[in-house]
């Protein structure tokens, strides 16, 4: 018998996927991050990144993980264990870091796909939160030194 190799598939957002950040919760010292696929295919999410645009921090999400329609997915920060359920729908919970991510007074959660583009972003507490260079859209650079965020019409019109 010939053994199996499973191979990650970096892909861009898939078409009848539709994922969205539902909302970021920053409640002392715990933090998340609540994503929904309301779409009708599932994602795969190698190379996909989570951003903070204030904080300029990012988080990969797993290779191996496949965002199934009506998924909810939690990335959680902070020191306290979320204890998110719902029984309505698939629940996944993932571990950023143990430290502090988001700003206490504001902040913009980004996701972006394995190609780099921006595919969704939520603002709290209000989508003004850093000026009008904020609500441009983003790109994400994956450089040696890890990620940096750019405006996007900066980046295309450096081609």
């Amino acid at each position: 018998m010939s053994k199996r190799n499973s191979q990650i598939i970096c892909a861009g957002l898939l078409r009848g996927a539709k994922l969205k950040i539902k909302t970021v919760e920053n409640n002392g010292l715990q933090e998340s991050v609540t994503f929904t696929n309301k779409g009708t295919v599932a994602q795969p999410m190698s190379g996909w990144v989570l951003a903070s645009l204030r904080g300029q921090v990012f988080y990969s999400f797993p290779d191996d993980l496949i965002f199934k329609q009506n998924m909810v997915v939690v990335v959680q920060s902070g020191q306290n264990e979320s204890k998110n359920q719902n029984d309505q729908c698939i629940w996944v919970n993932l571990l950023w870091t143990i430290n502090q991510v988001w700003n206490n007074h504001s902040d913009t959660a980004i996701l972006f796909d394995a190609n780099g583009l921006e595919i969704d972003r939520y603002s709290y507490p209000h989508v003004r939160v850093m000026g009008s260079s904020a609500n441009r859209r983003k790109i994400l650079i994956r450089n040696n030194d890890g990620f940096e965020i750019v405006n996007a019409s900066l980046r295309w019109a450096k081609k």
